[in-house]
């Protein structure tokens, strides 16, 4: 029954690690539902090779639909649900999100671990989904941060998070291309400066990469991700 939102900009790979922790998450026997929320660019069915028939577009326009529909339940897995966006359609209704997160109340009572992707960017608009989650969790890929200054950087972009989010978030490193002391000095900015949970930091990994080409979270494809394995493991240590 815990619901946690994944945010962070564009590009930062929040659908990649919603895909893959929560693969992992429902291979250790915790029933998971994933949920894209990201009503105008969805891409999580990409991710597992779907394109399903009900989509969450179709109870954002009929939120009186049987939910059920909506859930695919990933062969193979049996603790692995999903709830995928239409990639053609765009929601008509200024209100989409309010239907969204009335969805995610019908649904986390039926689950141990809700994972909902958010849209790119700070929660502007889908702000109403924030009163639904108990943890959110902000990626940050440090590779296309401006050189000047990175920790001023992420620590504006960490306030801006926290203002229109949860009043504490927990922070994942993603594919972060820098140096190894830069890399250090940053973690240890976030956790001891900000005193913020790093919950880890996944190095850059083609065969994640080539798993989203092939449409199959690098865990079920024998790639063992070793970082996100170990970041799934403490989520379920800490949240459950």
């Amino acid at each position: 029954m815990t619901v946690i939102g994944m945010t962070g900009n564009g590009g930062v790979g929040k659908t990649t690690l919603v895909s893959n922790i929560g693969t992992c998450l429902a291979a250790d026997g915790i029933r998971t539902l994933l949920l894209d929320a990201n009503l105008y660019l969805p891409g999580l069915g990409t991710h597992f090779g779907i394109q399903p028939r009900y989509t969450i577009h179709d109870f954002v326009e009929n939120p009186q639909m049987d939910v059920e529909w909506l859930l695919y339940n990933l062969p193979g897995i049996k603790d692995l649900y999903l709830v995928l966006g239409n990639e053609t359609v765009l929601p008509s209704s200024q209100f989409s999100f309010k239907a969204v997160g009335r969805l995610i109340e019908i649904l986390r009572e039926h689950f141990g671990m809700v994972l909902v992707d958010f849209p790119s960017g700070l929660p502007i608009e889908p702000h109403p989904l924030i009163n639904h989650l108990d943890y959110q969790i902000l990626v940050i890929d440090p590779t296309a941060v401006p050189r000047i200054d990175l920790t001023a950087w992420v620590d504006e972009l960490i306030k801006k998070y926290i203002a229109l989010g949860k009043d504490e978030v927990f922070i994942i490193l993603n594919k972060p291309l820098i140096g190894e002391s830069e890399l250090e000095k940053l973690e240890k900015h976030i956790a001891d400066d900000l005193g913020l949970p790093l919950l880890g930091t996944v190095p850059y990994e083609p065969q994640i990469l080539e798993s989203l080409h092939t449409g199959v979270p690098a865990f079920l494809i024998g790639t063992a991700p070793g970082a996100i394995g170990a970041i799934a493991a403490e989520i379920a240590e800490m949240f459950l």
